[in-house]
C-alpha cells in the first residue's frame, strides 16, 4: 500500500472502531463471574458472588472518555457539563472527541465528518431501542395474552428485530458448535447410546449463555434442569446451578424499588423509618428478583423479595419471540429426526408455550404469590397438617412487586 492508501485504511480502522463502541448496548452484569458459589443461610441459598470484571462501558470510564472528548474538542468541560453529558450523551461526546482526536481520522477530513455524523445517529438509535419497551398485558395470573402480544409488537417492530438479532448474535456460535457435534456424531455412526461429543463443554456454554439471554431463559433453563428426559446429563447439571445463584441487579435500584414501592418519599435512605436494619446484599436471587433479610422495629425479622426492574417488559418480548420462533423450531427439530410436520405439531408446541408463559407472567405478581402463600397455609390447617406450613405473609409492606414474610 502506499503511504496515502495506509492512512485512509488506519482512518477507516479507527471509524469502525468508534462506531461499535458507541453503539455495542450496555451489556448485562458479567455473566459467569457472578455465578459464584452458594451456601445456605437459614433455609434461604446466599450466593458469595465473584467480583465483576471491569466494563468496557463502565460509568467511569464513560465519563473519562466524555472528558478527553471535550478535551479533544479543543475546549473544557465545567462540572454541570460533565455530569449532564456522563448522565446522558457521554457515549456521544466521547465517541466524537475519540474520532476528532485522532491523528489518522484528523488527516482525512471528509472521514472524521462522516464518522461524527454516523457516531450522532448510531447513538440517537441505540437510546431508541434501550428505551423502556413496556408490557403488553399486566402482571397477573390471568394477564397472559398472546393475541394482545400481537397487536403490542407489532406496532414495536424495531425494537422486536433489535431483540431478535441480539438472541441471534448471542446464540450463533454455540448453535454452530452444536452443528459440528452433531456431524461429528452422525460421522462415527451415530452410536446408540453414546453422547455427542463435547458435551460437557456444551453444557457449561449452555449455562453461561442462559445467563446472558436473560430472566426468560434463565428460568426455561431451570425448568428444563430436572428434565433429563428431554436434555442431557450434562447440560443439567450444569443448569441446577441456576436454581439458586443468579446473578443479581444492583442492591442501590433493589432498594429504590422497594422504597418506591413502600410509599417512602425519601427513596433508600428512608428504609431506616421501615426496617430497624436490612442486609446490604441480597442472600439470593432469582430469574424475577432477589431476596433481602430485614428486621423491622417491632423485632420480627423478615425475608424481603424485591422484583426485578421491568421484568415484564423483558419476559413479554421473549415470550412472543418464543411463539413467533417455535414452527420453525419444530420443523427444524422434526427435520432433525426426519419426522413430517403437522399443523397439529405446531398448535401443540405453541399451546405449551402459551401455558408456560401463562405461569411464569403469573409469578411475576407478588400478591398473587402471597395469597397462594397464605391459602397453603390454611389448606394445611384445616387438614390437621399444621407442621406442614408456609411463612406469614406481611400484608402491610407487600405489593405487587414486593414480597415480604416472616422469616
Amino acid at each position: 500500500l502506499t503511504p496515502a492508501n495506509q492512512k485512509m485504511v488506519a482512518a477507516f480502522a479507527a471509524l469502525v472502531t468508534t462506531l461499535l463502541s458507541t453503539f455495542a448496548p450496555a451489556p448485562r452484569s458479567t455473566q459467569q463471574a457472578q455465578l459464584g458459589t452458594t451456601r445456605h443461610v437459614g433455609s434461604l441459598p446466599h450466593v458469595v458472588r465473584h467480583p465483576p470484571a471491569r466494563s468496557a462501558l463502565d460509568p467511569a470510564l464513560v465519563e473519562a472518555s466524555t472528558v478527553s472528548g471535550a478535551a479533544a474538542l479543543g475546549g473544557s468541560l465545567d462540572a454541570a457539563l460533565a455530569e449532564a453529558s456522563a448522565a446522558s450523551g457521554a457515549a456521544t461526546l466521547g465517541g466524537i472527541g475519540g474520532l476528532l482526536s485522532n491523528p489518522a481520522l484528523l488527516s482525512n477530513p471528509a472521514i472524521a465528518a462522516a464518522g461524527v455524523g454516523l457516531v450522532v445517529v448510531a447513538t440517537a438509535v441505540r437510546d431508541y431501542l434501550e428505551a423502556p419497551l413496556g408490557a403488553p398485558y399486566p402482571a397477573n395470573a390471568k394477564g397472559y395474552d398472546p393475541a394482545a402480544a400481537d397487536r403490542f409488537y407489532r406496532a414495536r417492530l424495531p425494537k422486536v428485530a433489535a431483540r431478535l438479532l441480539r438472541l441471534g448474535w448471542l446464540t450463533f456460535g454455540f448453535n454452530a458448535k452444536l452443528a459440528l457435534d452433531f456431524a461429528a456424531y452422525k460421522r462415527a455412526g451415530s452410536p446408540e447410546g453414546e453422547p455427542w461429543p463435547n458435551e460437557a463443554d456444551r453444557g457449561r456454554e449452555a449455562l453461561a449463555l442462559a445467563t446472558q439471554l436473560g430472566p426468560t431463559f434463565i428460568k426455561l433453563a431451570q425448568a428444563l434442569s430436572i428434565r433429563t428426559d428431554l436434555i442431557p446429563e450434562a447440560y443439567a447439571l450444569e443448569l441446577r446451578q441456576l436454581q439458586d445463584a443468579v446473578p443479581p441487579f444492583p442492591s442501590t435500584q433493589a432498594k429504590e424499588i422497594l422504597a418506591s414501592e413502600l410509599g417512602l418519599p425519601g427513596g433508600a435512605a428512608a428504609l431506616a423509618s421501615t426496617f430497624r436494619s436490612l442486609s446490604t446484599e441480597p442472600l439470593a436471587a432469582a430469574s424475577i428478583g432477589q431476596v433481602y433479610r430485614g428486621t423491622l422495629h417491632d423485632g420480627r425479622t423478615v425475608a424481603v423479595k424485591v422484583q426485578r426492574p421491568a421484568i415484564l417488559d423483558e419476559i413479554g418480548l421473549d415470550l412472543y419471540l418464543l411463539r413467533l420462533l417455535t414452527p420453525l423450531q419444530t420443523r427444524i427439530s422434526n427435520a432433525v429426526n426426519r419426522l413430517p410436520t403437522y399443523d397439529a405439531d405446531i398448535a401443540s408446541a405453541q399451546a405449551l408455550v402459551d401455558e408456560w408463559g401463562r405461569g411464569f407472567v403469573a409469578e411475576t405478581d407478588y400478591l398473587y404469590e402471597a395469597d397462594n402463600t397464605e391459602s397453603f397455609a390454611e389448606a394445611m390447617a384445616r387438614r390437621g397438617l399444621g407442621a406442614v406450613t408456609s411463612p406469614a405473609v406481611v400484608r402491610e409492606l407487600s405489593s405487587s412487586r414486593v414480597l415480604v414474610t416472616e422469616w
